[in-house]
């Protein structure tokens, strides 16, 4: 593991105490989900070679689906890949007729995000 940066220390500790989930450090403070990071870190390994992989992360509220989520995202930041998230909802749906395909797309262009542009806003760069 590597060493915790004073701008690591401070960001977990005040999104901790917001509670929210850090956008920094994440890996320092991940306990127990050493299987599931390694089948993804293959996922993206894989996508960086040109192949492809899709994922779906469920369970219940407070299950650490938004952490996990983070983590990863951060791991394919870090191998200088191009990110994509959104939560699926009533209102963000794959396919519908009301709309809600939109705002999920909407939602995902948002947070396209990229090693410089790590809490979205990408797509204009990543367009360019």
């Amino acid at each position: 593991m590597s060493q915790l940066k004073p701008l690591e220390r401070d960001a977990i500790i005040q999104a901790l105490r917001a509670g929210v989930v850090p956008k920094l450090g994440l890996r320092h403070i991940q306990v127990g989900r050493n299987r599931e990071i390694e089948k993804l870190i293959k996922d993206i390994e894989r996508i960086a070679a040109g192949g492809s992989a899709i994922r779906f992360i469920i369970g219940e509220y407070g299950s650490g689906k938004t952490f996990f989520m983070n983590l990863i995202r951060l791991v394919a930041l870090e191998k200088g890949l191009v990110t994509m998230f959104a939560d699926l909802a009533p209102d963000r749906r794959i396919h519908a007729t009301g709309g809600q395909a939109r705002a999920l797309y909407a939602e995902l262009s948002r947070n396209l995000s990229t090693r410089t542009k790590s809490d979205g806003g990408a797509l204009a760069s990543v367009v360019e």
